[in-house]
């Protein structure tokens, strides 16, 4: 065969012609293709080539989102968080301190003049006693990390008598106590709505955080199965809510004969403002009076007749609303005495018959 047949054999060929003296030089490939096998991705905290000067500069912190199943026993579980301070209420409350029932997310509320330990201690042991006349008790205690609060002496005493263990979130880290930091902000975007709904003073939010509790208790919830209410899930009954009326409006409360002016021709009623309800009562209403006492007074009524189209607070009523003092003289005996006229600390209980 001749040089030209060779040469015409070669153009036909498919590939590169090449000599076979001469060792191929092949380009580097990726090492992903070279070595497709798919390694385990490495923990956050292993990194291959550590800076510290960049950890140093850079360093955020992680939030680690991690499922962790509910507790199954009522009451096994509880959190708690504490909010505040707050500008003074009526009755001189400046926080509030939640408990969760981790089961049912049924929800309790106490409200606080100071924050210190041997009031928030004392909240504590309401709320526990109330939890075993429920026929419960708590095993686990989930909070913040807070030494004024929970993490001291005088708290985790109270703890170690009912062998409850404590289980705080680490310093600085709000997240890992999620549950109650979800329930506060619940509560707080509630009751923010219907007092500036009401136009209501800003010193009636105690009784607006008791009333964004009732009505979370009663609303379904998708955290809960078949969207059950924490009311639900906890007492085994759907909930009544034909009794609910709007917060802050105006409300005509009866005046017994004993108490009128006039016999025959006095005024059988007077104005006062729907300030939310009683326990778990349905035909009970809790009305703030401003005619009662001083400076008024929240008082708990069952004849009472509701205009739920018009607000109780006009600029009248405003004006003859005493604001409490926030020295260090209101933080008495005295001041302790008011908080309950309008800042009701006790337990719920069970009593939808009435």
């Amino acid at each position: 065969m001749d040089s030209m047949d060779v040469e015409s054999m070669t153009d036909l060929d498919d590939g590169p012609v090449t000599d076979p003296d001469v060792e191929p030089v092949t380009e580097p490939m990726d090492e992903q293709v070279m070595n497709p096998v798919n390694k385990p991705d490495k923990p956050h905290w292993e990194t291959p080539t550590l800076c510290s000067t960049c950890v140093q500069a850079k360093q955020q912190q992680q939030v680690i989102r991690t499922k962790v199943p509910w507790s199954s026993t009522l009451f096994a579980l509880v959190h708690s968080d504490l909010c505040g301070p707050m500008k003074h209420s009526i009755g001189g409350a400046q926080y509030y301190i939640i408990y969760i029932d981790d089961c049912t997310r049924y929800t309790e509320v106490y409200f606080l003049i100071t924050k210190t330990v041997e009031e928030i201690s004392a909240k504590f042991q309401h709320y526990q006693v109330w939890v075993e006349t429920q026929g419960f008790y708590i095993k686990h205690f989930c909070s913040a990390n807070g030494s004024r609060t929970y993490n001291n002496s005088i708290f985790l005493g109270l703890l170690g008598e009912k062998g409850i263990k404590f289980e705080p979130s680490p310093p600085y880290t709000q997240h890992k106590n999620g549950t109650a930091e979800r329930m506060i902000r619940t509560l707080n975007a509630k009751a923010r709505s219907m007092m500036l709904d009401a136009n209501v003073p800003i010193i009636f939010w105690p009784e607006a955080i008791r009333t964004a509790c009732y009505l979370h208790r009663r609303s379904p919830t998708s955290s809960l199965t078949d969207n059950q209410s924490p009311y639900e899930a906890l007492y085994g009954t759907t909930p009544k809510i034909g009794h609910l009326r709007r917060f802050g409006c105006r409300a005509y409360e009866h005046i017994p004969p004993v108490q009128r002016m006039e016999k025959k021709f006095g005024n059988r009623s007077c104005m006062c403002m729907m300030l939310g309800y009683v326990h778990n009562t349905t035909k009970i209403l809790r009305i703030w009076g401003f005619k009662s006492g001083r400076t008024g007074r929240a008082v708990e009524c069952s004849s009472v007749v509701l205009d739920e189209e018009e607000n109780a607070h006009t600029e009248e009523e405003t004006e003859a609303i005493e604001f409490p003092d926030t020295t260090k003289e209101a933080q008495t005996d005295g001041a302790q005495d008011k908080i309950h006229e309008i800042d009701d600390t006790h337990g719920s209980r069970e009593n939808t018959s009435k």
